[in-house]
């Protein structure tokens, strides 16, 4: 159950074996059925969650009723709401599963303590919030494109977990409307 999240952090750090036995100790599995939440709009989020097995996503729900679609995660990503976690307020965020999911949790002030123990942990998280900035500043310039580009640039990245989401999802992601995907693909 562990192994993919220490290769993961393998990738930027290296722990010893007594580190990582502490902060496995911190973590603790979830199970999710699909379209159960992990999260909802509300709740304060205490936790990051690293995903085993599965898909999430992460969405606001407009005053329209509409959801826009922030992030996906899967295998081998985080996924949490770092605003709620550092402010201590409520998220605007639900993540639900998309299909049957596990991750891995592990609590914010669990996890400033392992920093503080374990400082080649804070290194790691440094580099994925950096590569999460990187991302989120990438999203917002995919955004300004056309929707015809926005698909094209999805795809490249993201094209092999595309039988995994509801083309609803996806056109959400994309800030398009599912009728408008349908002509993008139907295109191709």
């Amino acid at each position: 159950m562990y192994d993919l999240i220490l290769h993961n952090i393998s990738r930027h750090v290296s722990l010893d074996p007594q580190e990582q036995e502490l902060f496995l100790s911190a973590l603790k599995h979830r199970t999710l059925r699909r379209k159960e939440f992990l999260l909802q709009e509300g709740e304060r989020c205490r936790h990051d969650h690293f995903v085993i097995k599965g898909s999430l996503r992460q969405y606001e729900t407009d005053e329209e009723g509409r959801d826009n679609v922030m992030q996906f995660a899967f295998e081998d990503w985080w996924i949490g709401d770092w605003y709620s976690m550092l402010t201590g307020t409520p998220t605007v965020f639900n993540i639900d599963a998309l299909e049957d999911t596990e991750v891995l949790m592990i609590e914010k002030t669990r996890l400033d303590e392992l920093f503080l123990e374990i400082p080649k942990l804070e290194r790691y998280f440094r580099i994925i919030m950096q590569h999460a900035f990187v991302a989120l500043q990438h999203r917002i310039l995919f955004l300004q494109k056309s929707a015809e580009e926005r698909y094209a640039d999805f795809y490249s990245r993201y094209g092999h977990f595309e039988q995994r989401v509801a083309q609803q999802h996806i056109a959400s992601y994309l800030g398009i409307s599912r009728e408008t995907l349908n002509r993008i693909k139907n295109k191709q």
